[in-house]
This record gives structure tokens, C-alpha cells and sequence, in this order.
């Protein structure tokens, strides 16, 4: 007897149908055909085990298997659940009818216990062909599935569970998931850990303009300075995950099978901290089997890269075309995947080898390192690589009289003032993050303003053009910069709620861009000096 089966295989970010071809029939045999790797081959005893742990026989006949397309590799332990229920109905031990309208997917135990599977939501997505009416997942694995409302999810625990479902005898009860509930609740999140930053306000209006804008930020300052806590405070100036970034988000986890393993849903935006020892697969996804890397499991968060300069070359190079387009195209011989990758880049780094040089005269004797030195240092990232990061924002160390400690009421009332003054600012880069889904094109963010759109969005006056002209004459500013820049001051505008761009917005966008005293003394000069936020 010939049984046909739904199952699906991981590809990327998404799911392939497969279908299951099982037939029970003369001879002493068991022959899987397909491309399966050994974790698929090596599913016999495990379905074996499990079904004669329930008193089914094990069929004595010859035993035939085929995974279409036959020319798509099937990986994984997965496939043990199809496998198991189509020998169960080709040797006539169940019955097949209720078999063609569900796609199903699961590990077996040798008890027959489901453990869960990666790729649950990439699953849900293929569970939504026109033929196919259910999902049946190990109950690990539903919750995740359940995020689509398309899709009926079946939570399983145990291959008996399954059997009494597709009889009728005990239906599984859908999963439930209100996705834009469990968001909710993390719309109110703390905005404690950048309440806790102290002596760095110009550092968090800088940050802020980045949050708001979706630009991308490299802090220069001393070690010890605060670079890591700005950047793990970006999260909270973020917005809240929208409901089709939550499903993304959680789909790159799944297939990457860290969601399980993080504790379930990522609920808010994610902030991925790779060590600079990290290869280039590790951080753009790839292997023979592709996964996504870093940058992918940072999308629609933030990626932070500290110690810059000491990461390979190689592996930094390899970030130019995602921050450009927002994915990864990973090509291998067998196939082309193509990962998310709209992170937010945040990157720190020492001025110098020994950390301690300043552009203050004053405290510049601190420093050990030669020029030559410094100068190698920096150029170990390059300059095109630098050229795509919009903010260049240099960190000064704290004040000591910054850092003393707080009591009585007087503390109390700081610590009040510092909390206020993140819930303000987290509370702009959400009125200016409105205005620009509202006013932009497809509702995208400011950074990815480009072409005529940018254009029409930033008319600058007469002054405005001759300040901007100058600067790229002055500081040998690329095209890119000169984009860069229109975008920073649109966003520095919204930040404000005005409508048009000023010149004073542009300053302060220069100043950002072109981090360091010359910039500020130049621009001052110029008759522009930056907002006293922005400058040092």
C-alpha cells in the first residue's frame, strides 16, 4: 500500500514542501530514497522503538521511502513523526484518511515521546498552502508555530497523542497566541539601564538621534569610558517590536534553534555582543547546512562590535553589503540563501592602542602610543566600512564628581531626574519614529531615505546649501557622507517636531559625522557652531 504524507525542509529562513512517499510491500527490505543525511537514514530504530512501545508490529515486509523533490537534501531528525505514521497507515495498521490535510513534524523518543524541532514558525509559513488544514508540532515547538493566526497549530507530546487525533478518539487542542498581547506587555519595559549612564548626556542625545533614525553609530572613547552601556541602553530607546517585526524576528531564531534554547519568544528587540574573535561564517551565517549568523539573529535590533579594531578584516569586510541592503546573500555550490539582516550596527573602539588618547591637549599626556602607532590602530578598520556608519561620536571619560555616590533625598531626586529625562527621551524617538512611518515612503525610517524622496524631505535654505557645500570641500566628504548627512538632519528635525530642516540641524548632523574639536571650531567659524546638546 502506498501512503503520501506533507513534511517540510529548512532552506534559509523558509520551508520547502516535501512529501513523504511510504509503501509497504513484498520482500525483506527498508530503503529510504531522497537525499536524506544520516540523521534522517538513521530514523528506522528510533521509529521502530517507538512503535512497538505502543503495541503496533513492526511491518515484515519490504519497506520504501521517498522524499520528494529527490533532488533537495532533508537533514534533521524531523522527519521521524511522517515517517512513523506513514508505515503505520501503508502496512494497514491505522487508517490514511484524516493523513493528506496535515503537515507534520517531530522527533521521535524511543518511547515515543515528541521532542521539539527547529524552524517551527518557517513550518507554520508552509502549513499555509491551500491543501493543508493543520500543524501538528511537538508542543516545545507550537508555541512559536501558533504566532501565525492562519495556521492551526497542534501541539503534540507523544506519538499516541497524535494516533488519537487522527482517529477521532481524543482531538489536540490548538495552540493559542495572542501576539499583539504578549507585545503589549513589553511595551512598558524599564528604561533603567539608561537612567543609569551618568556624565554622558551629549553620548545619550547622540544615541537617541540614532534610535530615532535607525542610524548606525561609532563610539571612539577611552576604556571604561561607558561605550558598552550606551549601546546595551539603545535597546530601550528603541521602539517595541511591531507584530510582523515579532514574527521575523522569531522565525530567524527558530531556524537558527536559539529560541528554544534563549527560554522561548524574543519579544524585544534583539541585542546580539559577539566576541571580536568571531569568524566570518559565525557573523553572516553560512556552513553546509546554512544558518543565519549574527547579523541575521541581530535583525530589526541592535548588532554591537566592540573593540573594532581588533577584529579580523576580513570578517568586518564582510558587513558592507547588509548594511547597505538590509540582507545577506549567502551563495554555496548546492544553493543561494538569503538571510534578514536590518540590524542597527553599533561599534566602539579605543583611539589608540593603549586607550588613552585624547584630542584634549590637556589630558593627551596619558597616552604611550607613537603616532605611527595610533595611526595604525585605526586604519585596521577601513574606510569604506567607516564611510556607511552615519554617527562617528567621540566618548569622553566620566567626571570623577559624575560617579559619587547618591543618598538622602537629594539622591533620590537625581536619580528621579535621570530616570524622567530616559522616559522623555525614549518617548521623542517614538513621536519622531511616527512621523516618519506616517510621512515616508513605505514608512520607512529616515536612514533609508535615498533619491528624490530624501530630496523632497530635506530642503535646505540658501545658507543651508553653502554650510553643506563648504564642509565637503573642507573635510573631502564622499557622496555617501553627503547623503548620510541629509538623513542625520532630517532626523535631528523630527527629534525637535519640525517640519522643515534647519541649518542649526545640519550643523549638529556635521558635528556628529565628523566627530572631534576641529569639526565644532570649524563649523564655528562657519557661523554654525551645532547645538549646545551636541557639542562638546
Amino acid at each position: 500500500m502506498l501512503v503520501r504524507l506533507h513534511a517540510a525542509a529548512l532552506r534559509g529562513v523558509d520551508a520547502v514542501p516535501v512529501t513523504v512517499e511510504v509503501r509497504v510491500d513484498s520482500g525483506i527490505h527498508f530503503l529510504m530514497v531522497g537525499l536524506p543525511d544520516s540523521a534522517v537514514r538513521e530514523s528506522q530504530q528510533r521509529i521502530k522503538s517507538a512503535i512497538e512501545h505502543l503495541g503496533f508490529r513492526w511491518p515484515g515486509k519490504g519497506i520504501t521511502i521517498n522524499l520528494a523533490p529527490a533532488g533537495l537534501r532533508k537533514e534533521g531528525a524531523a522527519y521521524d513523526l511522517p515517517l512513523a505514521l506513514g508505515i503505520l497507515a501503508a502496512s494497514e495498521q491505522i487508517e490514511s484518511d484524516a493523513l493528506p490535510g496535515v503537515l507534520m513534524m517531530g522527533e521521535l523518543a524511543l518511547d515515543g515521546t515528541l521532542r521539539a524541532v527547529r524552524g517551527g514558525l518557517a513550518l507554520a509559513h508552509a502549513a499555509m498552502a491551500p491543501e493543508i488544514c493543520s500543524l501538528i508540532l511537538p508542543r516545545a515547538s507550537a508555541e512559536e508555530a501558533a504566532l501565525l493566526p492562519d495556521v492551526e497549530v497542534l501541539p503534540a507530546d507523544h506519538l499516541s497523542g497524535v494516533l488519537d487525533h487522527l482517529s477521532g478518539a481524543r482531538r489536540l487542542v490548538p495552540a493559542p497566541c495572542d501576539l499583539a498581547h504578549l507585545l503589549d506587555q513589553q511595551r512598558a519595559a524599564s528604561v533603567a539601564a539608561l537612567a543609569d549612564i551618568r556624565g554622558q548626556d551629549r553620548a545619550i542625545a547622540a544615541m537617541a538621534l540614532a534610535a530615532a533614525g535607525g542610524h548606525n553609530v561609532c563610539m571612539v572613547g577611552p576604556p571604561g569610558s561607558g561605550k558598552s552601556m550606551l549601546a546595551r541602553a539603545m535597546v530601550g530607546l528603541l521602539p517595541p517590536l511591531t507584530v510582523d517585526e515579532a514574527v521575523e524576528v522569531n522565525r530567524i531564531h527558530s531556524v537558527s534553534d536559539r529560541s528554544t534554547a534563549g527560554g522561548g519568544l524574543v519579544l524585544q528587540r534583539p541585542f546580539r555582543s559577539p566576541h571580536h574573535t568571531i569568524s566570518d561564517v559565525a557573523l553572516v551565517g553560512g556552513g553546509s547546512d546554512p544558518r543565519p549568523g549574527e547579523i541575521s539573529l541581530a535583525h530589526a535590533g541592535v548588532l554591537f562590535l566592540d573593540e573594532l579594531p581588533e577584529m579580523p578584516r576580513n570578517v568586518l569586510e564582510v558587513l558592507r553589503q547588509p548594511l547597505e541592503s538590509g540582507e545577506m546573500t549567502v551563495s554555496r555550490a548546492r544553493s543561494t540563501v538569503v538571510f534578514p539582516a536590518a540590524f542597527q550596527l553599533i561599534a566602539a573602539m579605543n583611539p589608540c592602542p593603549c586607550g588613552m588618547y585624547s584630542n584634549d591637549p590637556a589630558k593627551r599626556k596619558r597616552c604611550s602610543c607613537s603616532r605611527h602607532a595610533r595611526q595604525q590602530y585605526i586604519r585596521k578598520v577601513s574606510g569604506p566600512l567607516l564611510d556607511r556608519i552615519d554617527i562617528h561620536l567621540e566618548i569622553q571619560p566620566v567626571r570623577a564628581r559624575d560617579l559619587l555616590p547618591e543618598s538622602g533625598a537629594l539622591g533620590r531626586q537625581h536619580s528621579t531626574e535621570r530616570r524622567d529625562r530616559s522616559a522623555a527621551w525614549r518617548d521623542r524617538v517614538q513621536a519622531a519614529r511616527t512621523v516618519q512611518f506616517n510621512r515616508n515612503p513605505n514608512g520607512v525610517t529616515n536612514h533609508k531615505l535615498e533619491g528624490q524622496a530624501l530630496h523632497d524631505l530635506v530642503q535646505l535654505s540658501g545658507k543651508g546649501n553653502a554650510l553643506l557645500t563648504r564642509c565637503m570641500d573642507q573635510f573631502g566628504f564622499s557622496a555617501r557622507t553627503h547623503t548620510r548627512i541629509l538623513r542625520m538632519a532630517r532626523t535631528l528635525a523630527d527629534l525637535d517636531g519640525q517640519g522643515a530642516v534647519r541649518t542649526e540641524d545640519l550643523a549638529a548632523a556635521i558635528a556628529l559625522r565628523r566627530a572631534g574639536r576641529d569639526t565644532e571650531q570649524w563649523l564655528d567659524q562657519q557661523g554654525n557652531a551645532p547645538p549646545e546638546l551636541f557639542s562638546a
